[in-house]
């Protein structure tokens, strides 16, 4: 009796791709999420159970890695009318799903805050839509950087901010220390409520309205 023949196999690579930009993307978040952004990319091909080499196919080192990841969250953010309406406009909504976007990944803020832009196209051309607003309102031109890094430096504190308790300024233990600190908060907690918002969420839209004004007395 012949023995049966084993499957024939075709050479060369495999049909589908055991890894894929958008794979990798998703594992660094996942693994930042958990780690914060001190993880290594060895870490991150455990994590994808394939070797650190496989990595590099897609992303040079570990910075070009976190440029893609921070071009994942600002499409996530979307653009929001900046070509259309006045910037002290888009803005709002922009500042709001930024913050509520970096929300979502904390342990990757740190450095996605601290890498230079360069030549990660996403973050790019967000910056280059929110400066064209800025510019064709007639913005003074040396005070556009200034405004979008006020503007950028407050979403990110906010963003942080809102992983905070929400007392997180309530003098618990010794409130005899600073009894105007103590009174201001609490009616900032109760005002809060009374909007139906959690402090952190009431304070950065206070403050984001305050900057605008701000930025925009600024610019006149």
């Amino acid at each position: 009796m012949t023995p049966r023949s084993a499957p024939h196999r075709s050479a060369g690579r495999p049909r589908a791709a055991v890894l894929s930009r958008e794979l990798i993307l998703e594992a660094a978040f996942a693994l930042a999420d958990e780690r914060g952004a001190d993880f290594t990319l060895a870490a991150l091909a455990r994590k994808l159970d394939v070797r650190p080499s496989a990595l590099h196919h897609y992303f040079a080192g570990k910075d070009e890695l976190i440029a893609g990841m921070r071009g994942r969250l600002t499409l996530r953010v979307g653009d929001h009318g900046f070509g259309t309406l006045p910037w002290y406009e888009a803005v709002v909504p922009w500042a709001r799903a930024y913050r509520s976007t970096l929300g979502a990944h904390p342990g990757i803020i740190a450095a996605l805050a601290t890498l230079p832009v360069a030549g990660e196209p996403e973050s790019i051309s967000d910056y280059e839509r929110i400066a064209e607003a800025f510019r064709r309102d007639g913005y003074p031109e040396h005070r556009v950087v200034p405004a979008i890094v006020a503007i950028e430096s407050f979403v990110i504190g906010s963003a942080l901010d809102a992983l905070a308790p929400d007392d997180n300024l309530r003098p618990v233990h010794r409130p005899d220390l600073a009894p105007a600190l103590e009174g201001a908060e609490r009616a900032a907690r109760l005002h809060a409520a009374e909007q139906g918002a959690s402090a952190a969420t009431a304070a950065f839209e206070f403050g984001l309205e305050a900057l605008i004004a701000g930025l925009r007395a600024a610019g006149r």
